[in-house]
């Protein structure tokens, strides 16, 4: 339960501490909670995220405890709580970030209301800190000229502007991307004890058939012209297209994993989904596809043994 709390607590300051390195950081704060309620049960896992709370609080102020309750203490609760339970770790990871994110609107409306602020005031405010401490890094850096400065201060501008607009999905996606990560040391984690979870690998990965009624209302909101129905759209197609990415990769992964050059073509793929950004909505397309096609599946003898 210590070692649990502490570690949570430590690694979520750092991530308030120490800029950008320790954002990595906060990916890994839901982790050691996982870790306490796999080893020492649910009372214990209780305790560490009330003590990891309590020392976050302590250390900054009371409203960056209640942050680290709803961004990483729910997922460290809930997601080994429920594949613990035999619910498949695909949706309990959706559900375990559904659950974050509620609760974190909640939180950002408190820190908003506390500091006086109306919420996309704050939001402004903090993202203009980031990219302030961004331009000042690229400012610092030798052989850049004031043109190339002020190309970048642009960039940052557009930047900042769009991420606006999508901050609701950005935090969505933060939080699944805890979940994700927690998800894979949990199956570690099971392993290496012997125990038996419904947590499929990444190739099998499926998101919930439903979700394509959504991205397809969504997608057609964006023809609107009010933003008050563009910007909610553009959110909901943001996260979905995230997920059916993740669904499509899983599909060329299972797909090069029946050839004979499969660790090749995998290091490939990867470089060029790095180099290439712009193929990354090919991707999303297959797995959108994959829900009538089922690319998965073998259609001959000769498929499943190429």
């Amino acid at each position: 339960m210590l070692l649990g709390a502490a570690g949570s607590a430590v690694l979520f300051s750092a991530s308030l501490a120490v800029p950008f390195i320790g954002f990595i950081a906060g990916f890994l704060a839901a982790v050691p909670l996982c870790y306490t309620r796999l080893d020492g049960g649910r009372k214990a896992a209780l305790l560490a995220t009330a003590v990891a709370t309590l020392l976050i609080g302590i250390g900054f102020n009371p409203l960056a405890g209640l942050w680290f309750l709803a961004q990483c203490g729910l997922i460290g609760l809930l997601l080994p709580e429920l594949v613990l339970r035999d619910i498949a770790g695909s949706r309990a990871l959706l559900w375990a970030t559904l659950a974050a994110a509620l609760v974190s609107v909640l939180v950002a409306f408190i820190m908003a209301a506390t500091a006086g602020q109306n919420l996309l005031t704050m939001a402004q405010q903090e993202i203009a800190t980031g990219m302030a401490q961004a331009l000042k890094l690229y400012e610092q850096q030798q052989g850049l000229s004031p043109q190339d400065l002020e190309t970048i201060k642009q960039g940052l501008q557009n930047i900042a502007s769009t991420l606006l607009r999508i901050l609701p999905a950005v935090g969505t996606l933060n939080l699944l991307l805890v979940a994700s990560i927690s998800l894979l040391f949990l199956r570690r984690m099971a392993e290496q004890r012997g125990l038996t979870l419904k947590i499929e690998p990444f190739q099998d990965f499926r998101a919930p058939e439903i979700l394509i009624w959504p991205l397809i209302v969504a997608g057609f909101s964006l023809l609107a012209t009010p933003p008050l129905i563009t910007t909610p759209a553009l959110n909901v197609v943001t996260v979905l297209a995230v997920l059916y990415f993740c669904q499509g990769l899983a599909v060329l992964l299972t797909m090069i994993s029946r050839t004979s050059y499969a660790a090749v073509l995998k290091v490939m793929l990867i470089a060029v989904l790095l180099l290439q950004p712009y193929l990354a909505p090919v991707v999303a397309f297959i797995g959108i596809f994959d829900l009538w096609g089922d690319f998965r599946t073998p259609r001959t003898k000769q498929e499943e043994n190429l």
